[in-house]
């Protein structure tokens, strides 16, 4: 019999503790995984109710109190992480509940996902005694919980700059690595979960409350396994119906299929079902962390397309080539310029090592004056739904000419979110990879520049289309 969902409002608490103890923080730890890790990000995010430490016999570590057991603690603690090994588990869990602690995030691995019988039935055993102490449990075998607004991290390097995207996943590193990712993109999220095994709360019952959050307007996901299929089903359905969607999948193969069941002691299930229960709820279902990153931005920037014609714009002769190509395959079209767009441009492009067709590649666009008078007319014409401008840095490029570089790229940043503005239809940009440090650093920069002025960013062509596309897929299956 499956556990009633204690969704939100119930499940606010666990996002917003007070005080945090941590268990199984070596006097000798470095600042990586495990609760020496967990210290390093709760002081780095800037965590801002107390951190207790609990150890036996070191009075401090970081310069922070340890105390030799949770009911040594003065003061009242509402959410403990555990990095203990799992046979100590039962005992701390015993002192959460003397110790009236409400939320226990599990880190602890060596549960069910080991395969050993005994090892799973010491976790349900947990989970029992938890659920009838009134304890919620994440985990085990998890990374917990990135909550900006709440200064709760799961690793170093998350930033306090809460926004609306909200993630459910069953492993901790995809999720550290989404929020890598996703942060120099312009990604901003309300709440990330690891959750692990599931043993107690599920990605049904975090599905349900982010679909509730006001703080959470995208949801992405990755997932390994189903559980409690026919709850989940629900969950998706109804998250769908109300929010943008997008969900990663692992086990697609039967090789993925061994690793999810090893990693968090999942059943990966039927990808024919799931891609009808994703088709059906209105999601989309992606191929990768890097287009579950696309996607988001997509959902985050973009928001909504017109139709799938788009005009694409940059200097390079062959990358714009290849741009057709990468954007026909995505499903998207490519309609040539009208008369009048052609006339436009003819009158601020040099004729030689020039196209004014689509894609169009002229160097017009490296000289300031001629930025926005090649952009704005395709912009602005009424067979086109969103204008796509490539661009690249280092490597001798249109750059290289220009001693004020920054400044031209918030020039071109301005620019392309005034056009953006004016012209009513979405400006994505894709910056094409840099080939020196120089060229790196400019390209985060205008990434940032680009992002931070309200358009979406992509690092590549072809990357930006199949995110388009997904957005559009999204549309129809909403409609």
């Amino acid at each position: 019999m499956t556990a009633p969902s204690l969704a939100t409002p119930e499940l606010e608490f666990v996002f917003n503790p007070r005080s945090i103890a941590i268990a199984g923080v070596s006097a000798k730890e470095g600042t990586g995984f495990g609760g020496g890790g967990f210290v390093s990000s709760l002081q780095e995010i800037g965590f801002r109710g107390p951190i207790y430490l609990i150890h036996p016999t070191a009075p401090a570590i970081r310069g922070i109190k340890c105390y030799p057991t949770l009911g040594d603690i003065p003061d009242t603690v509402d959410y403990v992480i555990s990095s203990v090994n799992a046979r100590f588990v039962p005992q701390l869990l015993e002192d959460c509940i003397a110790k009236g602690v409400r939320v226990l995030h599990l880190f602890t691995a060596g549960f069910t996902e080991t395969g050993d019988a005994e090892r799973a039935k010491m976790e349900q055993a947990v989970v029992a005694r938890a659920r009838q102490a009134g304890i919620r449990l994440i985990g085990p075998n998890c990374m917990g919980l990135y909550v900006p607004d709440s200064r709760l991290a799961m690793m170093q390097g998350q930033t306090a700059e809460g926004g609306p995207v909200g993630m459910v996943s069953q492993s901790g590193m995809n999720a550290g690595e989404f929020v890598r990712y996703a942060i120099p993109r312009g990604i901003r999220c309300s709440k990330v979960i690891s959750f692990g095994n599931g043993a107690d709360l599920k990605a049904a019952d975090f599905f349900e409350y982010l679909t509730d959050d006001p703080k959470t307007e995208v949801i992405v996901a990755y997932l390994e396994g189903i559980q409690d299929g026919p709850r989940l089903a629900k969950a998706i359905r109804r998250a769908g119906r109300t929010k943008p969607v997008a969900i990663l999948k692992s086990g697609r193969t039967e090789a993925g299929s061994r690793a999810a069941n090893s990693h968090t002691a999942s059943l990966a299930g039927s990808l024919q079902i799931f891609d009808a229960l994703c088709k059906q709820a209105g999601v989309i279902r992606v191929e990768s962390l890097e287009e579950l990153v696309d996607t988001a931005v997509a959902f985050r920037f973009v928001k909504k397309l017109n139709g799938p014609r788009i005009v694409v714009v940059g200097g390079g002769g062959g990358a714009s080539v290849l741009a057709a190509d990468d954007l026909n395959a995505a499903g998207l079209e490519l309609p040539p310029l009208l008369p009048e767009t052609q006339e436009a441009l003819a009158k601020v492009t040099h004729e030689a090592g020039t196209s004014i067709r689509n894609p169009i590649d002229t160097t017009s666009l490296w000289e300031d004056e001629g930025f926005e008078a090649t952009l704005m007319p395709p912009a602005s014409a009424p067979n086109v739904d969103v204008l796509l401008y490539h661009t690249s840095f280092g490597g001798g490029g249109p750059s290289a000419r220009f001693t004020d570089v920054r400044g031209r790229m918030a020039r071109q940043a301005e620019t392309l979110a005034r056009i953006q503005r004016e012209s009513g239809k979405p400006v994505v940009v894709a910056i094409r990879p840099a080939t020196t440090g120089e060229g790196f650093e400019q390209s985060a920069d205008f990434q940032e520049l680009c992002w931070r002025n309200g358009l979406a960013t992509f690092p590549s062509i072809a990357r930006a289309g199949h995110a388009l596309a997904n957005l559009l897929e999204w549309q129809r299956r909403q409609a």
